[in-house]
């Protein structure tokens, strides 16, 4: 709300506009201090506001976290819920595919890839694979993820080489006496959740795909 305050003319004499001149300043300081209950200038924070409206939002200042503008809305940084995520209409998108895929082009066969590494989770969801040594397998070694981390292999190759993943000291819990998973074909893909052994520490449980085995 806009606020107002008595002009004094070049031709008012200043000692009698004494009175007009402390008005203004009981204006000011009166819309200042009632600004003052939501903005915290020393502090830097703005609190007890019921509704903000505005076009665009940023979070973060050397490092943004939050950017949310009339095109856009990006969260760059992780998000914990403790709460329920109810979707009325809208639908989710997984699209954090590796970018190389993971086969034996420039690989001195057979070969090992490291997927993740002993001080990093595995970096992508979604990740590509193939082989085109029908004689050397290709094996993936699947380090430690974070618990509830999701991870897809998808044979994406018309190729038959086989492709080997293989869970580093020993994390990959599978049925039988199996320690791999084996896949060797257009189409074929395997799904891993993360999950607490119990104490603490991820381990990777097959939930799904289609085509693999375990060797």
């Amino acid at each position: 709300m806009a606020i107002s305050v008595t002009e004094i003319l070049g031709t008012d004499s200043l000692s009698g506009s004494r009175l007009v001149i402390n008005d203004n300043f009981n204006v000011l300081a009166s819309e200042i201090n009632s600004m003052e209950v939501y903005f915290a200038p020393s502090a830097g924070t703005i609190t007890n506001l019921n509704n903000v409206s505005t076009e665009a939002l940023r979070v973060g200042l050397s490092t943004i976290l939050l950017d949310i503008n009339a095109s856009t809305f990006d969260i760059l940084t992780n998000v914990k819920m403790t709460g329920n995520l109810n979707m009325t209409g809208g639908q989710i998108f997984r699209n954090d595919t590796n970018p190389t895929t993971l086969n034996d082009t420039g690989q001195s066969m057979p070969a090992t890839i490291n997927v993740g590494s002993s001080t990093a989770i595995p970096p992508y969801s979604l990740n590509r694979v193939g082989n085109s040594d029908t004689t050397n397998t290709l094996t993936l070694a699947l380090n430690n993820g974070s618990i509830g981390q999701e991870i897809f292999f998808i044979y994406a190759e018309s190729q038959t080489g086989k492709v080997r993943i293989n869970g580093v000291a020993n994390n990959l819990v599978l049925t039988g006496a199996g320690t791999n998973l084996d896949l060797d074909a257009l189409g074929q893909s395997v799904h891993l959740l993360c999950i607490d052994n119990g104490s603490g520490v991820g381990v990777w449980y097959v939930v799904g795909g289609t085509g693999y085995t375990v060797s």
